[in-house]
């Protein structure tokens, strides 16, 4: 037994994962070691494996535990509205922005946000990600005005 043993059996209690494979319990240790640090991470591997369960333990484990937890589909969002829903939108920016709405990335400051499927984003929502993972830094759709975010990215493709 190493030294994660009773956290691993602990996490998996919490969140219900079934499995005793010690790739599965790997992963589970490596999630638990890197949870109290503030890196990005992205999560791969096969559709339908329990992906989503990552970044909650990741989460739960982190400094940000008590802070906002977002997940997206990114996968189920359409490309017209991608951007206003991570990014928010001012009034009057688009001809349905009847007030002014908070983006994903606004709603989650202070916690972690996990974009499941993040690879179907359109190229130019990556690009307006790679500004957030680089600098906290985004505007919302129809603004001049930068806003920064502190926010842990956990991403699934």
């Amino acid at each position: 037994m190493n030294k994660y043993s009773d956290k691993v059996g602990e996490a998996k209690r919490r969140l219900g994962i079934v499995g005793h494979s010690a790739g599965l319990t790997r992963a589970i240790e490596v999630a638990l070691l890197i949870a109290p640090t503030d890196v990005s991470v992205l999560v791969t591997g096969e559709s339908g494996v329990g992906k989503e369960a990552f970044p909650q333990l990741i989460h739960q484990n982190s400094i940000r535990k008590h802070g906002p937890y977002v997940a997206v589909n990114c996968g189920a969002i359409p490309e017209g509205t991608i951007d206003s829903e991570l990014f928010g939108h001012k009034k009057g920016s688009f001809t349905d922005a009847v007030t002014e709405r908070r983006g994903y990335f606004e709603v989650a400051d202070g916690g972690t946000i996990f974009l499941d499927e993040v690879g179907e984003l359109p190229m130019a929502t990556q690009a307006r990600l790679l500004r957030v993972l680089e600098s906290g830094e985004f505007m919302k759709v129809g603004s001049s005005e930068v806003q920064r975010t502190d926010i842990r990215v956990v991403a699934a493709t």
